[in-house]
């Protein structure tokens, strides 16, 4: 009887685990684990929708976005006002011009 019901848990477990969602928030051409090249704290900014991506724009900035490594779904909104708090990651330059990665550690409304 013990058996079966280890049996039962571990299946159940496994159920679980494989069943989880994929995050639709991650970005995979992010890059988290790139150095760290500044830090923002309690920025003001708005998230802005291009080409079917998100980016955040820090008020006061001319031509530069940050690209979030990870957006949560409630911000996922066009002209969404926000502040915002996390680490700018080294980012190389290729297709799209002043676009840095950006983890974000902290973000509200």
């Amino acid at each position: 009887m013990r058996y079966y019901q280890k049996f039962i848990a571990a299946i159940l477990i496994i159920s679980a685990l494989s069943s989880c969602k994929k995050r639709k928030d991650v970005t995979a051409d992010c890059s988290p684990n790139s150095p760290t090249v500044r830090k923002v704290t309690n920025a003001q900014a708005t998230i802005k929708k291009d080409q079917g991506k998100y980016f955040i724009i820090e008020k006061g900035s001319i031509d530069s976005k940050l690209n979030p490594c990870a957006l949560p779904e409630e911000y996922q909104i066009n002209d969404f006002s926000i502040t915002v708090s996390g680490d700018v990651k080294e980012t190389h330059q290729s297709n799209i011009c002043c676009t840095e990665n950006f983890l974000i550690t902290k973000i509200s409304k």
